[in-house]
């Protein structure tokens, strides 16, 4: 049995509303009450500064997502539906379970977009990850979308229960009301605060860690290991993260650029590096590993490039990511492509990029297809086993979700779309403190000094963010 309850709509005053949000109200009011299902609704929206949206909106849990290519965007506030799962493959059972019972209002056919990600290494929720499950996505209760340009407003209501239906749809309602659609983001920090910044490692660990690695690979046990580095910046006042997130995405535009809160934690980055996307059967990753920073000129920029396309190190530490990807995916694809090795620039550094394309077979999944590409050479080693192993005896950091996945996961019965992002150059917020990741790859002719240097070279990126209004 249905119940369909239609509050008197002269009793909501609209007057200072833009037309967006009185029509998705309406929208809401008749809203039936069907069992088991959870809601979308959603109007079509004028652009929309999606930042200064949750800048402006802070009273409810805040997720951001932009893909890489800049094709997909989303502002989340609240929680429609959130799971918490040990596993990525759990979680992503679940989230499929879930998109079952998304029953959507809109006269195209919708594709959920659910947001979260994954640790590193399952059950790795020690120090200043509290809060942080091993794999966790959201679906928003509010969200503010835009896809190829077109901007729209959603909403996803759970039907959790007929007697508390009313009431369900009036405090959305509610939500809805006193949203604030400014378009400003504040200031980063306040004039004149200081900062203090504390490495986890200090030089001379970091050289005898070196030195095991480079012992490992002379004895032939392991052919490389990505070590990392926190660098915790705290300032004696608060930090936004909304102006946070707004500078570094506006310096490292062409990169999957995130954002989730959980309780008062913001995990937020800038990351240039795919893990995967699939549409159906098609699948692109892509082998992105090696490093050198970028010159003062053209010339210089020029050289480094070259260098970083010549030198055996780099081409040798590029290679065992392709190889590994090669190794993982040929028993599952009807076709494999690997692309010719580029060179990626980004604001402080460049990368060797190689663009990988697939047809998968039609019985491969997400959950596989995350633990055969989850964790790639390029944040963890090669053979994965051993460089997990000697990372798990060695190193000290909790890496959390840093070196995780993060992004959009959609199902729906006509389709599949997935699309994650390696979390690298990315950031832990509490408070006043800043929490700054990085790492780099050792393997045969690595020199530890030169490879400090480029932990260097990576987390001025995110300095520079926040130094930019700090005082030195």
């Amino acid at each position: 049995m249905q119940t369909i309850v239609k509050p008197a709509e002269s009793l909501i005053d609209f007057s200072d509303q833009p037309d967006f949000v009185a029509t998705l109200c309406k929208q809401v009011n008749l809203l039936p009450y069907i069992s088991d299902r959870i809601y979308h609704a959603s109007v079509s929206v004028d652009r929309q500064d999606l930042i200064a949206f949750l800048s402006n909106n802070t009273s409810y849990q805040q997720m951001f997502w932009q893909a890489r290519d800049q094709d997909r965007s989303l502002a989340g506030l609240g929680v429609a539906a959130e799971i918490i799962a040990d596993s990525s493959a759990e979680a992503i059972a679940e989230v499929r379970d879930f998109s079952s019972r998304i029953f959507s209002q809109s006269k195209k056919a919708y594709l959920p977009w659910f947001f979260g990600g994954f640790s590193f290494a399952a059950g790795d929720e020690s120090d200043i990850w509290q809060g942080f499950p091993s794999s966790y996505f959201v679906l928003p209760q509010i969200c503010l979308s835009e896809t190829q340009g077109e901007y729209h407003l959603h909403i996803h209501l759970p039907c959790n229960g007929e007697a508390e239906w009313n009431t369900a749809k009036n405090d959305l309602i509610r939500m809805l009301l006193a949203l604030d659609w400014g378009q400003s983001v504040p200031d980063i920090l306040e004039e004149g605060q200081q900062y203090q910044a504390c490495s986890s490692i200090d030089k001379a660990h970091w050289h005898d860690l070196c030195d095991q690695v480079k012992s490992d690979i002379d004895q032939k046990h392991i052919e490389k290991v990505v070590l990392a580095r926190d660098v915790a910046i705290s300032v004696d006042g608060s930090m936004n993260v909304h102006h946070l997130l707004n500078r570094w995405l506006a310096l490292n535009p062409n990169t999957y650029s995130f954002m989730l809160q959980r309780g008062d934690k913001y995990l937020l980055g800038c990351s240039p590096e795919r893990l995967y996307k699939r549409e159906g059967q098609q699948l692109s990753t892509e082998s992105l590993a090696g490093t050198v920073g970028r010159g003062d000129d053209l010339v210089s920029d020029g050289q480094l490039s070259q260098q970083l396309l010549n030198e055996s190190r780099f081409k040798n530490e590029h290679g065992l990511v392709s190889q590994f990807l090669q190794q993982q995916l040929e028993g599952v694809c009807s076709s494999l492509d690997f692309e010719p090795t580029q060179v990626m620039k980004l604001e402080k550094v460049q990368h060797l990029y190689q663009k990988v394309t697939a047809e998968l077979n039609c019985k491969i999944n997400d959950a596989e297809l995350i633990n055969l590409l989850h964790p790639t050479p390029a944040v963890s080693g090669y053979p994965r086993n051993a460089a997990l192993n000697f990372l798990s005896s060695n190193e000290s950091l909790a890496r959390g979700w840093y070196s995780g996945g993060i992004g959009i996961v959609s199902f729906s019965d006509e389709r599949e779309f997935v699309d994650l992002a390696v979390v690298i150059r990315s950031a832990l917020l509490e408070n006043n403190r800043l929490h700054c990741f990085s790492g780099v790859g050792l393997v045969d002719g690595s020199d530890s000094e030169s490879e400090w240097q480029e932990l260097d070279s990576k987390i001025n990126s995110l300095l520079d963010v926040v130094y930019g209004t700090a005082q030195h």
